[in-house]
């Protein structure tokens, strides 16, 4: 399966006339362009959770998403890039929405929900923690008693 990259242009197909509008007047009057940047962490975020279950396979490209997360990934980054503006009140179902993606990025970090391989996939390490520097070499012995000397 091909992974695709979420774009501004995508971004633009989920929001209303007035988002894309409070978007883009916040960007022209902030900083040059801060949704490449949005985008780029949100993917490192869906790529870090798709990676915390060893069986799942990440692209080489580390831009790129599988084509089914994707809806769910341009709702988390429009949340990201509206919620910065500070004229945009959130509606119920857009905060909905939000929690609906939020949710299905967990279950995809448990491994209950799987995204489909690349074609140009690569193995996910998933770090672990090292134990701490004691070593146990035995539990120490029980004493011999009454009930274990078998009469002797």
């Amino acid at each position: 399966m091909i992974w695709t990259t979420p774009s501004a242009a995508l971004l633009e197909g989920v929001m209303t006339t007035y988002e894309a509008t409070l978007a883009q007047t916040a960007v022209s009057v902030g900083t040059p362009d801060r949704i490449p940047g949005i985008i780029a962490n949100q993917v490192a975020e869906i790529r870090g959770m798709i990676a915390t279950w060893s069986p799942n396979t990440l692209s080489a490209d580390t831009s790129k998403i599988p084509p089914s997360m994707m809806g769910r990934a341009l709702v988390l980054i429009r949340n990201t890039v509206l919620t910065s503006v500070p004229e945009y009140v959130q509606s119920d179902e857009r905060k909905a929405e939000t929690k609906d993606a939020n949710d299905y990025f967990l279950l995809v970090a448990k491994g209950i929900i799987r995204p489909e391989p690349a074609i140009d996939a690569i193995p996910t390490t998933v770090p672990t923690q090292n134990p701490s520097h004691v070593t146990i070499v035995s539990a120490p012995g029980s004493r011999t008693g009454r009930y274990r000397m078998n009469g002797i």
